[in-house]
């Protein structure tokens, strides 16, 4: 009777873990779902303050690729404050 017991209680602690696992695995699919709305939200609301940029998709992309030289040193330095500002946005989750 004692072995049938312990092999119960050892189904039912694996039925459990795998109830953790999933409920954690659901937690991460909805925490990496804010983070791409709120990184699509930054991209949305930089594309409406620098509607003559074209950012694409991954502006961490964008500041490495950019080249100087194209437009005033003032223009150009708060362009860059503005992209780093938003990047740093998603970093953060705000």
């Amino acid at each position: 009777m004692a072995p049938r017991l312990f092999g119960l209680l050892r189904e039912r602690k694996r039925e459990l873990k795998r109830g953790r696992t999933r409920r954690a695995a659901a937690r991460h699919a909805r925490a990496h779902a804010r983070r791409q709305h709120l990184a699509e939200r930054v991209r949305a609301e930089l594309a409406e303050e620098l509607p003559d940029e074209d950012l694409g998709e991954d502006l961490a992309e964008y500041l490495e690729l950019y080249e100087r030289g194209g437009r005033p040193p003032c223009e150009e330095a708060e362009l860059l404050q503005t992209v780093r500002d938003a990047v740093d946005r998603i970093e953060r989750g705000h």
